[in-house]
């Protein structure tokens, strides 16, 4: 667990300490061969992302947020899935304590710092959707929200710093561990790090995805009522829906795919910690099975993300020669129609 370093929720020793380390080893070949599969989709996925974009001759401020979403995903994979591999495969931890704390700190760096990168880029989508003309003036926000993103990411992991360092555990094992004077401890710094991490973000995506949605559907309603006052008006209302219609259902489908992904990835890792850490949980197997199944799941998110990416922004994946095949063969109309939803909906809108 990147947040805490325990064995119960990723854990520390509990009253049944010797239980739980016996199903840890009995289940360390199956979490070793998630670890890895999660890494390689992780590096693979957000390689192929960054060089389908690489290889675009012409960058957007939306290929800028996906690029930095890309990076962050895939220095999870590096520090944060790759060192598990390599501690379980060592068994204890062998560099100095200043590796320790050094590693702990950027790993929750990072932990921070992808879903404050999302929570970045709803905001420039909002402005886009919302304001957006204030939108084409402001090319330097995007470079600032990704400033602060990182800066918090990098303020608010600080007390890791000092929480975490290298000890022996009650089994003999000497491992990179939280050097809490009281286990009481755990549960404000827990609850701490859940709403910084998860609660508060959420609430800013959700907010800021539904106003966003309102905004769509307000705005193809009013186009729909001018446009029909036109001289052809059958033809521009006809028009008109089926466009701003394709736009507003582009829209909520990036949405509720972005706001579900990050809900299913890591509601049950800060609902389950919290519950442990609140000692809500009964002490049993299945408890533990169930804490090695859901630690993994954060960086489930760093692994699915370039398969978002790919189902809705072919132009990412697919930005070469095809694409531009298609361009040629579109007719005028289809074409403005498509740049007319790219400025109303965005959709690369993740």
């Amino acid at each position: 667990s990147w947040t805490s370093g325990r064995i119960r929720a990723g854990g520390h020793p509990g009253p049944h300490w010797g239980t739980g380390f016996v199903l840890l080893c009995f289940l360390q070949t199956e979490q070793l061969i998630t670890l890895w599969v999660l890494f390689v989709f992780t590096i693979v996925g957000n390689s192929i992302v960054l060089f389908s974009i690489w290889r675009r001759k012409r960058k957007s401020r939306m290929t800028f947020f996906v690029t930095q979403l890309a990076i962050t995903d895939s220095f999870t994979g590096l520090v944060n899935i790759l060192t598990d591999i390599i501690w379980r495969f060592t068994g204890d931890f062998m560099a100095p304590d200043l590796v320790c704390r050094v590693v702990r700190y950027l790993q929750v760096v990072l932990l921070y710092a992808s879903t404050y990168v999302l929570v970045s880029l709803s905001i420039d989508r909002y402005h886009a959707i919302v304001y957006p003309m204030k939108f084409l003036q402001g090319e330097k926000q995007a470079k600032v929200l990704i400033v602060i993103a990182w800066g918090l990411s990098f303020l608010f992991s600080i007390p890791t710093l000092i929480i975490f360092g290298k000890r022996k555990l009650p089994n003999g094992e000497v491992q990179c561990w939280a050097l809490w004077p009281d286990d009481s401890y755990w549960t404000p710094y827990m609850t701490i790090v859940a709403f910084l991490v998860y609660f508060i973000p959420l609430t800013i995506i959700s907010v800021i995805y539904a106003i966003v949605i309102r905004t769509i559907w307000t705005k193809s309603k009013a186009s729909e009522t001018v446009i029909s006052n036109c001289s052809d008006g059958k033809l521009c209302t006809s028009y008109n829906r089926g466009l701003i219609s394709k736009a507003k259902i582009k829209a909520i489908k990036y949405s509720i795919v972005i706001i579900l992904a990050f809900i299913c990835c890591w509601s049950p890792y800060f609902l389950f910690d919290i519950l442990d850490n609140f000692s809500l949980l009964p002490d049993t197997k299945e408890r533990f099975y169930a804490s090695v199944i859901i630690q993994n799941l954060p960086a489930l998110n760093s692994a699915i993300n370039p398969l978002i990416y790919c189902v809705f922004s072919s132009s990412i994946c697919f930005p070469c020669g095809d694409q531009r095949s298609q361009d040629s063969r579109m007719t005028y109309r289809e074409r403005t129609e498509r740049h007319e939803m790219q400025v109303l909906s965005k959709p690369e809108f993740i």
